[in-house]
């Protein structure tokens, strides 16, 4: 078999140079198919620009999902976050009316607006808020630096006609520091915000939501003095406390005082009625038993008159005729006239001799 012969050239069979082409065909093909849509999802904002210029702003409710275009690079997408933003700048020194050095450190929430709150015309995608933020700031970043730049001279503005005991008011009729009253320290920013809401929305396309101040203090060179000047102000108010306390003690006591002298005058007065009342009563009962038995009265009246008068250091010196003596000598009388009055005791001289002690 001669090995240089000819091969024969099979006309049904395709050639391997066409594959490598079928193949390049189709990945450009999936590729012009996928650069020729977009997918906006629910939190951002697409703007989709031709040859560098704005033709299409995707920010309405029907827009979200897949979108087509013209293949890149013909036609390419900007997307944006839709979400609120919480940008905290940094705090910056202020001075109060009254001539009070401050730092202030402020947060703001912000977003780009939507058409349909801002009420813009839907029909010119031009006045969009989503096209002026782009055509006026760019990005995230210089938004924030624009809004710093408008809100935080807004905020010194608005401290700068505000005494620094307005900022924090304590009333000094409570105490606790649940009676510190804020009401200034939102005041404020709340008023920044309405004042610079449709400035930045008409200029940047963006919606102010809020402004806040979230920490309120003093330069470090002036914190001494201050804390030195509010301890001198929470003393005041606590000797205040103390004297309202002093004055009220005493008035209490003053009156439980009165109270106490006209219970016991009463109590007493009371007291000496009852005795005087019982006291006649007594009366009463003893003469009725003095009557049933005269000479028994007079036997018992004898009797106490010689335990008062009798102990081991007197002498008694008595008439002979003294119904004391008869009573010692004679015992006593058997019968007596009911009549009779009770014996008398008889003037008796009665010396107390002290005892010899030698």
């Amino acid at each position: 078999m001669n090995d240089n012969a000819p091969t024969p050239i099979d006309g049904n069979r395709p050639s391997r140079a066409r594959v490598p082409l079928a193949v390049v065909g189709l990945a450009i093909a999936c590729g012009l198919a996928g650069s020729s849509c977009t997918f906006v999802d629910e939190s951002e904002w697409v703007l989709v620009e031709r040859l560098g210029q704005v033709v299409r702003v995707l920010d309405q409710p029907v827009d979200r999902g897949l979108n087509w275009k013209l293949p890149w690079p013909i036609e390419t997408v900007r997307p944006f976050d839709a979400r609120t933003r919480i940008y905290d700048p940094p705090g910056g020194e202020m001075v109060t009316s009254d001539k009070k050095n401050i730092t202030v450190d402020a947060y703001l929430c912000w977003r780009i607006a939507t058409p349909d709150t801002a009420g813009d015309d839907d029909s010119n995608w031009s006045s969009r808020p989503l096209y002026r933020f782009f055509t006026a700031l760019g990005n995230t970043e210089t938004a924030q630096i624009r809004l710093s730049e408008h809100v935080l001279p807004a905020l010194r503005t608005k401290l700068g006609e505000t005494e620094f005991d307005q900022l924090v008011d304590v009333d000094s009729s409570q105490s606790g520091p649940e009676k510190i009253e804020a009401g200034r320290l939102v005041a404020i920013p709340q008023a920044v915000r309405d004042e610079l809401s449709q400035l930045v929305h008409d200029r940047y396309g963006i919606a102010l939501i809020d402004v806040r101040i979230k920490r309120l203090n003093f330069p470090q060179q002036n914190q001494v003095a201050v804390y030195e000047r509010m301890k001198t102000e929470r003393k005041k108010i606590a000797e205040q406390y103390r004297s309202d306390g002093l004055a009220e003690n005493t008035k209490i006591k003053s009156q439980a005082d009165l109270q106490y002298s006209q219970i016991l005058a009463n109590a007493r007065r009371e007291a000496e009625l009852i005795r005087a009342d019982a006291d006649a009563e007594s009366l009463s009962i003893l003469n009725q038993a003095h009557r049933r038995d005269v000479e028994f009265y007079r036997f018992t009246r004898t009797l106490e008159s010689y335990r008062r008068i009798l102990n081991d250091r007197t002498t008694l010196v008595l008439s002979g005729s003294s119904e004391l003596l008869k009573l010692l000598t004679q015992g006593v009388p058997a019968t007596r006239s009911a009549s009779s009055p009770p014996p008398a005791a008889t003037p008796a001289t009665s010396t107390s001799s002290q005892e010899d002690d030698r």
